[in-house]
């Protein structure tokens, strides 16, 4: 009995060892630049109850609830991940992609005043995915050269930083042209949709090139007080927040060991 045990532990130790050889071949590390579009980030008063909002309830200029209207436009990010390929076809990774320079752009549409009503503020993310990929060339009978097409998903968190929002009334007399509100962040639950291609420079490295869809949560601007042509008061305000959902192109080396 205790040779079969010995037996068994040795069996066991070089499945182990060979499974960690086949893990150790099969991890891989990805490096990726890209530009995101983020349109419709349109913000409203996040309604919680305690202080006075923002916006209000009613219909603005634009035939709307009160609110800022816009978008953060193009924005360039950086991507780094972690992975494992778990079948030919299958494999998983987790990422981290930072966004350093998202500037938002958009109108308010306050009643009672005429002509535009600019709107900015600069908003920075970052965010952590747990990704699943099918790769279309590892599939039983699929043989398509270098070229590696995939398609996948992830899901995580996205941590958000709203500077302050410069709300600009240029037609208001000189007394008050311009409102400040607060800074704010907020994590959320993010998640991706992504579809792409693989080119195999090498037996390691690949050049990948992908679409992705990404909804980052919300940005959002705290509670606190509202300054007013450079001066603060004592206007207590409440946040309001943007959902931060964009379309982006990807491209990147990854390299397996």
């Amino acid at each position: 009995m205790k040779m079969n045990f010995n037996i068994l532990l040795l069996l066991l130790l070089l499945s182990l060892c060979q499974a960690s050889s086949v893990i150790a071949a099969d991890v891989y590390v990805r490096a990726s630049a890209g530009v995101d579009w983020l349109k419709n980030a349109n913000f409203s008063d996040d309604k919680d109850g305690v202080n006075p909002a923002l916006f209000g309830d009613g219909t603005g200029t634009n035939g709307k609830p009160y609110g800022a209207y816009g978008d953060f436009d193009t924005y360039a990010f950086v991507e780094g991940a972690v992975g494992l390929r778990l079948q030919p076809w299958l494999r998983t990774e987790f990422s981290l992609t930072y966004r350093p320079d998202m500037h938002y752009s958009g109108q308010a549409n306050f009643t009672g005043l005429t002509g535009p009503q600019p709107v900015s503020g600069d908003a920075e993310s970052l965010s952590g995915l747990a990704n699943l990929y099918l790769d279309i060339n590892g599939l039983p009978g699929v043989s398509l050269g270098r070229f590696q097409p995939f398609v996948g998903g992830g899901i995580g968190f996205a941590t958000n930083w709203q500077d302050e929002m410069t709300y600009k009334f240029p037609q208001l007399p000189p007394k008050h042209t311009y409102s400040i509100v607060p800074s704010g962040d907020r994590t959320d639950l993010a998640f991706m949709l992504t579809a792409g291609t693989g080119f195999e420079l090498t037996k390691h490295l690949i050049l990948e090139i992908s679409y992705r869809y990404t909804d980052l949560g919300r940005a959002q601007t705290n509670v606190g007080t509202m300054q007013m042509d450079g001066s603060v008061t004592s206007l207590v305000i409440a946040g309001t927040s943007a959902p931060l959902r964009a379309h982006g192109m990807l491209m990147g080396l990854r390299y397996h060991f």
